[in-house]
């Protein structure tokens, strides 16, 4: 077995390798162009193959975050990506033989991160390898995403009753929505001034990234509409009008099978016409429109966001579980005191 890094050249094999080997909901963060978006970002991102002989079997993405006093974890967004062909004990074997060459490669790293878009069995196999899983997690556990393979009227009469009459309302009251370039700098400033409008609403609480975020992915990451592929990682910007007056916005990202709903804001004059609800049902109905087979409509947590998943579970869908984080201490007194100070932080918020 080897770990071999990328170069250029691979990245037509390895958005392939993602898209055939991933499951429905989250395979953009391994894709090539959201790497090269964190890197302009100013994060230090690496990415590798696993091969075992002339067998391409798992890829990563590997992103460095910062500790105190010069040390850092790795951290691999919903990766490592195995190949769907690997039974259990050939994914056991992956797993330690990266944990061995990251501490043999990486030295000033404690511990690294990993979210495996795997099933649970699989990782009550690896907590018997000194693997370890905290009690938190970083991605959204939970995912709730429609099936865009069924007719229209299929996935519409699978609607809560009043998601359906939303539809209807919003289109009653002169609701449209267009697909823009997100290069257009009056549709960003109108998406700020709509963000700072969510986050009054929200009590002041802001859940959404710093502008530099954004001005990283709009630079990397190509419109839908300049004739992308499906195994290119696009975004889409959905306006929302109310009388041609701007009342939300949506970005979608789109790779492999899956429409991946990311972003939104919207004006609270206008919600009453329910304007979010009609964008994400019109993003849907682009993404089927475009060949796509999944429409992810983000993370749900009935804990953490109980209205905003009561609001995604009326659009019916299938929901997807992850198994979370999974880390693999690489200087295990060092993650035994960055746990600790962990707690105590947390101790200190309560």
């Amino acid at each position: 077995m080897q770990i071999v890094p990328t170069q250029t050249t691979d990245k037509v094999a390895w958005n392939s390798f993602i898209k055939e080997n991933y499951p429905p909901v989250g395979a953009f963060m391994q894709t090539w162009e959201w790497g090269e978006f964190k890197k302009d970002w100013g994060k230090k991102i690496e990415r590798f193959f696993v091969t075992d002989g002339d067998q391409l079997i798992a890829a990563f993405m590997l992103a460095e975050h910062s500790l105190p006093f010069g040390f850092s974890y790795g951290y691999l967004p919903r990766g490592p990506v195995l190949a769907k062909t690997l039974d259990q004990q050939k994914i056991n074997a992956v797993f330690s033989f990266i944990r061995d060459w990251a501490a043999q490669k990486y030295r000033h790293l404690v511990f690294l991160r990993l979210e495996p878009p795997v099933q649970e069995e699989v990782i009550a196999e690896l907590e018997k390898e000194r693997f370890f899983r905290p009690d938190y997690y970083i991605q959204p556990k939970y995912n709730l995403t429609l099936d865009l393979t069924k007719p229209e009227e299929e996935i519409l009469a699978s609607f809560h009753s009043s998601t359906r009459s939303n539809l209807n309302r919003a289109e009653r009251r002169g609701v449209t929505v267009t697909l823009k370039n997100h290069r257009q700098e009056i549709n960003q400033s109108d998406f700020w001034q709509m963000a700072k409008d969510t986050i009054s609403r929200n009590s002041g609480k802001n859940l959404y990234p710093p502008r530099t975020y954004f001005d990283s992915m709009f630079k990397i990451l190509p419109a839908l509409e300049d004739e992308t592929s499906p195994d290119q990682l696009s975004i889409g910007t959905f306006y929302g009008y109310q009388h041609n007056k701007p009342a939300a916005t949506h970005y979608v990202l789109f790779f492999g099978d899956t429409a991946t709903y990311l972003y939104g804001a919207s004006a609270t004059e206008c919600l009453k016409s329910k304007v979010t609800t009609y964008l994400h049902w019109q993003a849907a109905r682009e993404a089927k429109a475009r060949g796509f087979k999944y429409y992810d409509l983000g993370g749900i947590d009935e804990k953490l966001w109980p209205s905003i998943t009561t609001f995604k579970r009326q659009f019916g869908g299938l929901e997807f579980a992850y198994v979370g984080l999974i880390d693999i201490p690489l200087q295990p007194r060092l993650y035994k005191l960055y746990n600790f100070l962990k707690k105590l932080r947390h101790l200190g918020k309560s």
